[in-house]
C-alpha cells in the first residue's frame, strides 16, 4: 500500500503537526509500507531521506504554502493522510481525491487555524466557502480529543462528525520516564533544593499561542521566592522573550536553552519540578509536552482549554487554570 502523508511543517521544524507527521511516517515505514511525506520547501534542508519530498512554494505566509504541484505528485497512492490546518496543501490534495474516486482520504484535525488582522477575514471567507467542501471529502477524521472535535470548527459541517474518530497522540515511554537530573541543574549552577519550572515549545511568530509571556509575569510576581525557570525552545521571538525577562528583573532566574536534541530533551523535564503549559487559544489542541512531562514524573500546570483539559488531569496529575489569567497561573506555582 502506498501512503502520502501531506503536512505544513516537518522536521527538523520544531511543531507538533510536523511531529506527529513524522511519528506516523517513521511508524508505517517500520511496519512496511510505502509511505512518503510532501511538505512545502521553504528553505533548504539537508540530510532528508528519500521519502521526504520539499515541494516548491510559490506563496507562502508563516507555515501556510501554496503548492499548487501536490494535485500531479499525489497521483498513484492508495491513501493520502492530510495533516489540517494546511492552506494552500489541503486544496490541491482535495481536488485530486475528487478526481481519483479509488483514493481514500484520511485527514488528521489538528486544531482550529487562530489567525488576526487581515488573514482572520481571509480565513473567515475560507471557513464559510470552502473548508466544508475540503472537510467533506475526508473518508474519515482524526482528531486527538472528542472534547476539542465537538467545540471545533468541524462541528458547523454536517456530517462531519459521524465520520470522526478520536485518536489521542503518544509519546515513547523509554526515553520519558521518571528520574532526576542533578547535573544537567549544576551546569547550570541551580541547586537541588531549589525548585525548578519548564517551559518547552516554539518561540517563533506561530507558535505566539504558547504564553510564554504570562509565564514570565507570574514568575515576576514570585521574586521572593526562591526558583529557577528552564526555557527549551527556539524561534524569532526569543530575544522578544529574553527582554521580557530581563525588564522582569528576572535575567539570572530563567534560562533559555534554545533547541535541544531528541535525544537531550527528556533530561530537561528530568532536571525540572514543575512544567507550565500556559498556553492562550484554541491553537493549542492537545499537548504532547504534557504528556512527556507526566511520563516523566512532574505535574503539569496547564491552561483548560478543549483537548488540554483531556491530556491534564486536574487535581490528579497537574492543575488547570483559565487561559491569560496570570494571577491564577501564579497561585497554581506557588501552591506546587
Amino acid at each position: 500500500m502506498k501512503i502520502a502523508q501531506v503536512v505544513c511543517t516537518y522536521p527538523p521544524y520544531r511543531g507538533g503537526i510536523g511531529h506527529v507527521a513524522h511519528a506516523y511516517t517513521e511508524r508505517l515505514l517500520a511496519r512496511g509500507w510505502n509511505v512518503h511525506v510532501f511538505t512545502p520547501l521553504y528553505e533548504p534542508v539537508s540530510g532528508d531521506p528519500d521519502y521526504v519530498h520539499r515541494v516548491p512554494s510559490p506563496v507562502h505566509v508563516g507555515n501556510a504554502g501554496v503548492v499548487p504541484s501536490l494535485f500531479k505528485r499525489l497521483s498513484g497512492f492508495d491513501i493520502v493522510h492530510l495533516h489540517y490546518p494546511f492552506f494552500g496543501g489541503a486544496e490541491p490534495a482535495i481536488v485530486g481525491k475528487a478526481l481519483r474516486s479509488d483514493q481514500k482520504l484520511v485527514m488528521t484535525y489538528h486544531h482550529d487555524p487562530v489567525v488576526a488582522g487581515v488573514r482572520a477575514m481571509v480565513y473567515e471567507a475560507h471557513r464559510k466557502l470552502i473548508f466544508p467542501w475540503l472537510v467533506n471529502r475526508a473518508d474519515r477524521i482524526l482528531v486527538s480529543s472528542r472534547d476539542y472535535a465537538e467545540t471545533s470548527d468541524l462541528k458547523a459541517v454536517p456530517g462531519a462528525l459521524d465520520r470522526m474518530e478520536a485518536l489521542p497522540f503518544g509519546i515513547d515511554l523509554e526515553r520519558f520516564h521518571p528520574g532526576s537530573d542533578s547535573a544537567l541543574r549544576a551546569q547550570f549552577g541551580w541547586r537541588d533544593d531549589v525548585p525548578v519550572f519548564l517551559f518547552v515549545g516554539g518561540l517563533d511568530a506561530a507558535h505566539h499561542f504558547k504564553g510564554l509571556p504570562e509565564l514570565i509575569q507570574a514568575l515576576g510576581g514570585m521574586r521572593e521566592y526562591p526558583w529557577n525557570c528552564l526555557v527549551v525552545g527556539d524561534g524569532a521571538l526569543r530575544a522578544t522573550y529574553e527582554a521580557n525577562a530581563a525588564a522582569a528583573g528576572l535575567k539570572d532566574r530563567i534560562r533559555f536553552v534554545g533547541n535541544v536534541s531528541e535525544a537531550d530533551l527528556p533530561r530537561q523535564y528530568r532536571a525540572a519540578d514543575i512544567h507550565c503549559f500556559p498556553s492562550t487559544e484554541r491553537a493549542e489542541a492537545f499537548g504532547l509536552v504534557a504528556l512527556e512531562a507526566a511520563a516523566s514524573g512532574i505535574p503539569c500546570i496547564a491552561s483548560d482549554l478543549p483537548g488540554v483539559r483531556e491530556v491534564v488531569l486536574n487535581g490528579e496529575t497537574g492543575l488547570l487554570v483559565p487561559p491569560r489569567n496570570v494571577e491564577e497561573l501564579r497561585k497554581a506555582m506557588l501552591l506546587l
